[in-house]
């Protein structure tokens, strides 16, 4: 049996309430200094780099408070932007807190992004010794070909489920409000997809000022952690579509098992995903080490 709408409604605000406080106690905890310092040495351990010296964990913990108020803020800003769609008939709806939380998805990774830009992670002297890569970096030295490929793949799922669901839309009615929703995530997923390049690019270009090979490691391994950010802003918002689409097709099956799992279809991919992109840190590729930490490096591609 369907939920009352304006239960439903009321019910979403209620949640919204929740997640907006939520990102605000958040975002003031995690800004303090003992909480960047645990999440530097977590970020440590998981790209398997030494700090080396007291002045490289200190860049590492002041980059850390400066992309958790950056990222902490801005979404508080996301899920109140999301919030707006409780004026429309989507409040009404299961999908209403993957449709509201979507700003949310896509701030994450470019927040990231724009931290990785305007924050360098070290500042040599002026006539310090700087070193430099021998070449100009790629995304392929920070993400192996699956996760680069993934995002497009699942790039392709989604224009082939909008294609799919028009042919289902012309051949019987379906969920106005799903199909709606596919079409706006659909729209709002080919913007983020075709400027991703752009924004990988710029990661990229960014200079590296650093004084010895450790520096230079660190330096990647926050280059990997923006460029993950933004293929899993990506990512879930491609899946969305799939999502939706598929969601928007089932809604007058017959079956009434499909439902809920239209219902829960969204959920499981954005979980999926954030293993495929870890954030947090993950090892490097090898030759991206120092050649004294290499030994250490797991071998083969990146990770």
């Amino acid at each position: 049996m369907d939920a009352d709408p304006d239960f439903a409604r009321a019910l979403n605000a209620v949640l919204m309430g929740i997640v907006v406080l939520a990102f605000v106690v958040t975002a003031v905890a995690t800004a303090t200094t003992s909480s960047a310092s645990a999440r530097a040495d977590r970020f440590s351990q998981g790209v398997r780099l030494p700090y080396g010296s007291p002045r490289i964990r200190e860049s590492v913990v002041w980059r850390m408070r400066a992309s958790a108020r950056a990222s902490g803020w801005t979404l508080v800003v996301a899920a109140l932007l999301g919030s707006t769609l409780l004026l429309t008939p989507l409040a009404t709806t299961p999908y209403f807190p993957f449709l509201a939380l979507w700003p949310v998805l896509v701030a994450a990774g470019v927040v990231g992004a724009v931290v990785n830009l305007r924050e360098r992670l070290f500042h040599p002297a002026p006539d310090a010794i700087r070193i430099a890569r021998s070449r100009a970096m790629r995304s392929a030295d920070y993400l192996d070909p699956f996760r680069r490929g993934l995002t497009w793949l699942l790039a392709g799922a989604a224009a082939a489920s909008l294609a799919a669901l028009a042919f289902a839309a012309a051949s019987r009615p379906l969920d106005g409000t799903l199909t709606v929703a596919a079409v706006c995530a659909g729209f709002l997923a080919a913007l983020l997809c075709g400027t991703l390049p752009a924004l990988e690019r710029l990661v990229l270009n960014r200079p590296q000022p650093a004084t010895h090979t450790l520096e230079l490691a660190w330096d990647d391994a926050f280059r990997t952690a923006a460029i993950s950010a933004l293929r899993l802003s990506a990512a879930h918002s491609v899946w969305l579509v799939v999502a939706f689409a598929m969601a928007a097709a089932l809604s007058e099956a017959s079956e009434p098992l499909l439902h809920p799992f239209a219902q829960q279809l969204p959920l499981f991919g954005l979980l999926a995903l954030q293993f495929v992109y870890p954030v947090n840190g993950r090892r490097l590729r090898p030759d991206l080490y120092p050649d004294w930490l290499r030994h250490a490096a797991p071998a083969g591609g990146p990770a």
